[in-house]
């Protein structure tokens, strides 16, 4: 072993003895720490100062260098374990409540603040045992400045947060209010100063916000967050009487003002809105709600008067308006059907179009019908409808007019549509024609399409028993006048069947036997060596006098011999012949 050696093995051990030393040192003075301790203890105890006692046994109980009446610690810890308790429960809320108020967690804060409640529920009963030594050890905790102090910071924190959070999200809204409500009344200084800031600064609050909703047309929203401000002061047993306040308020301003601006489309949808909302919230009877049901009987009223004084577009469009507030399909379809009946016009294809139709008739309660009407487009294109007793509308597109240029007049005929046998309206279309006369159409209104009935020119038509039609002046051919001709129905239309003879016809050899009598012949019209214009039969001839017009070769001549006798020149030479005075001559040459 070398001196080195030598030297560091000596200096371990010294430091080892010098060790053992201290330590032994430290264990006596820890033993004798804890025999004075123990002793004290008895002394505080035997005093009747428990609070103190209860701090000495504990630290001997912890002085584990001397087992030294460990029983006697133990029994009196046991004894006076409530209060061993109240001091570590205090020493713990101590604890958390700093931290949880650092952290801001209200949360964890009031779980704090309840088991403060129930250490002191437990140990602070009045009367007592422990009453005296919780008062004690609360007090020198200082827990109760402590909770107040952050409380108070935490009602600040909140209400300021609620002041600035009008724009922000409801939820965390609603988080500051309920936090405030959670804060106990003794930290506002009593339940009524509680009440009294919380309503205030909750009253600001929400009507600020509804009214920044309503203001900017949030209706909708404004209702929204009304039900949910009610719903939420509901769950936390809270009277906030003001949101609803508002709601009503914001609600009859917003109402009025869709009124005054005539602006029903919008009152109906704010009001239905409303109706829902209170609904929603279970009220069944409010201002707003009145104004809504009052201002909707005026409205339809209104809608009724308008229909009333033929005003139906205005009265629909107001019934419509009025339809998300109240179901008036069956009124608007009513008064669809009031406008069709008075103007029949609209039944036509494209009939609501101002101006489309002209020379339009219409009928009410014939032939199984509400209403039938017909007219003509610009074009002269004949159309019909008619509204059936189930008021299902049947529409008929016909032809153009003939001479619809110069249409006088177009009617539903009754006469003609009794005639036909088939129920079926009959429109008469009547124009002016060329020569003076009139140009009579007329057409049946079939369910399966327009026929036309008949097409004739004259100077009037008549409807004769036998179903016929005799047509005075009728347009027979170029040179035929005063003729009267008769019309048959063949297949549906009526057709030309003969000229109507109004006087009697005779042979032209017999017309000196009938002197002063009206009286027709056959002949053909020629002219003599003298210019005259004779009527020429089986080798007579007789002068003829009067309009003749133009007509030549074979005629009817009707008129009248009135004995007079004329000299003319034929081919058999000079002659006298009878004098026919001409009343009219219809030209047998239909080419002519």
């Amino acid at each position: 072993m070398t001196f080195k050696q030598l030297i560091t093995l000596r200096n371990f051990m010294i430091i080892l003895c010098i060790s053992m030393f201290v330590m032994l040192g430290q264990k006596v003075f820890l033993i004798a720490d804890k025999i004075q301790i123990t002793k004290e203890a008895d002394r505080l105890y035997a005093a009747g100062d428990l609070i103190s006692a209860e701090n000495q046994y504990r630290l001997a109980a912890a002085n584990h260098s001397i087992l030294y009446m460990e029983e006697k610690v133990a029994k009196r810890l046991d004894e006076l374990s409530p209060i061993t308790a109240i001091r570590q429960g205090l020493k713990a809320l101590v604890s958390s409540a700093k931290a949880q108020a650092a952290t801001k967690d209200f949360t964890g804060f009031m779980k704090s603040y309840d088991t403060l409640l129930s250490l002191k529920a437990t140990y602070m009963k009045p009367g007592g045992p422990y009453e005296s030594y919780y008062r004690q050890l609360s007090t020198d905790s200082g827990i109760s400045d402590q909770f107040t102090t952050y409380f108070r910071e935490f009602k600040e924190q909140f209400l300021t947060e609620l002041a600035q959070s009008q724009e922000g999200n409801t939820s965390e809204e609603d988080t500051f209010k309920w936090n405030l409500l959670q804060i106990p009344d003794a930290y506002y200084g009593s339940a009524a100063s509680k009440e009294e800031l919380l309503a205030s600064k909750f009253k600001s609050h929400d009507t600020a916000k509804l009214k920044a909703l309503a203001g900017t047309g949030n209706f909708t929203g404004m209702l929204e967050s009304t039900l949910s401000m009610m719903n939420a002061y509901s769950q936390h047993s809270y009277e906030a009487p003001w949101v609803l306040g508002q709601a009503e308020s914001s609600g009859k301003i917003i109402l009025n003002k869709d009124l005054e601006s005539d602006n029903i489309t919008a009152f109906a949808g704010h009001a239905v809105a409303y109706r829902n909302f209170a609904g929603s919230s279970g009220i069944t009877s409010s201002k707003v709600l009145t104004l809504v049901d009052t201002s909707k009987a005026i409205l339809l009223k209104n809608a009724k008067r308008m229909t009333s004084k033929g005003q139906y577009a205005e009265a629909i469009q107001l019934y419509s308006d009025l339809a998300p507030l109240e179901d008036t399909s069956s009124i608007i379809a009513a008064t669809r059907l009031a406008w069709n009946i008075a103007e029949p016009v609209r039944l036509l294809p494209g009939g609501e179009e101002q101006g489309r139709y002209g020379n339009v008739i219409s009928s009410k309660g014939l032939h199984d019908k509400k209403v039938i009407v017909a007219g003509t487009d610009s074009n002269g294109v004949l159309y019909y409808a008619a509204m059936n007793s189930d008021e299902s509308v049947i529409t008929l597109t016909g032809n153009i007019l003939p001479k619809f240029e110069s249409l006088r007049s177009l009617t539903f005929n009754d006469q003609l549509a009794a005639s036909s046998g088939s129920g079926a309206p009959v429109v008469l279309a009547e124009s002016k024609v060329e020569g003076g006369r009139t140009l009579f159409t007329a057409y049946e209104m079939k369910s399966d399409g327009i026929s036309q009935l008949f097409s004739v020119s004259g100077d009037s038509y008549e409807l004769q028993s036998d179903d016929s039609l005799l047509v005075s002046n009728a347009d027979l051919g170029v040179g035929v006048v005063g003729q009267t001709a008769r019309y048959r129905k063949v297949d549906g239309s009526y057709q030309f069947a003969e000229i109507v003879q109004e006087y009697a016809v005779i042979s032209a050899s017999d017309v000196a036997l009938h002197p002063f009598e009206k009286v027709s012949f056959h002949c053909e019209i020629v002219a003599d060596n003298f210019g005259n214009m004779l009527a020429y039969s089986n080798g007579v001839y007789i002068l003829l006098q009067g309009d003749l017009g133009s007509v030549t070769g074979n005629a009817l001549v009707s008129g009248q011999y009135q004995n007079g006798y004329q000299l003319v020149g034929t081919e058999m030479g000079e002659q006298y012949v009878p004098v026919f005075v001409v009343e009219s001559v219809g030209s047998m040459s239909f080419g002519q």
